[in-house]
């Protein structure tokens, strides 16, 4: 193949509305993953994983605003992308003009979505500043 043709199927692909959707996608899921606090568990010299109680408790959160554990930091992103989901569902609900069974569908699971993401991140606060 020459260099013209290889470099012709890359703008083509580049182009296509398929990567641009992936590459939003991934725009986002990186937004999701830096807002959740990947960066300050990454950063950190002392972050914990779980905490583990006497008695045998495990818990998540730690119960002040300085610290952070590793499972904290996935249980809020995924609370994120399931808020970011609902919403995405919301909007494409909105905007299809399609079949309205779908639509409806759509709007219910949207509103699942981001009701649990809501109470999820809500327990997620209650938790972080409730002590042992």
């Amino acid at each position: 193949m020459s260099l013209n043709r290889i470099s012709k199927k890359v703008a083509d692909l580049v182009k296509s509305e398929t990567m641009n959707k992936a590459i939003i996608a991934a725009i986002i899921v990186a937004l999701l993953v830096f807002v959740s606090g990947s960066i300050y568990s990454l950063t950190a010299g002392d972050v914990l994983g779980l905490i583990f109680l006497r008695g045998g408790g495990i818990r998540v959160f730690i119960w002040t605003i300085n610290r952070q554990t590793h499972a904290e930091t996935m249980i809020i992103f995924l609370y994120y992308l399931m808020g970011f989901g609902g919403l995405w569902l919301y909007v494409n609900a909105a905007t299809r003009s399609g079949d309205p069974r779908t639509a409806k569908y759509m709007l219910f699971f949207s509103f699942l979505l981001m009701l649990f993401a809501g109470l999820g991140l809500y327990s997620a606060f209650v938790a972080k500043f409730t002590g042992p």
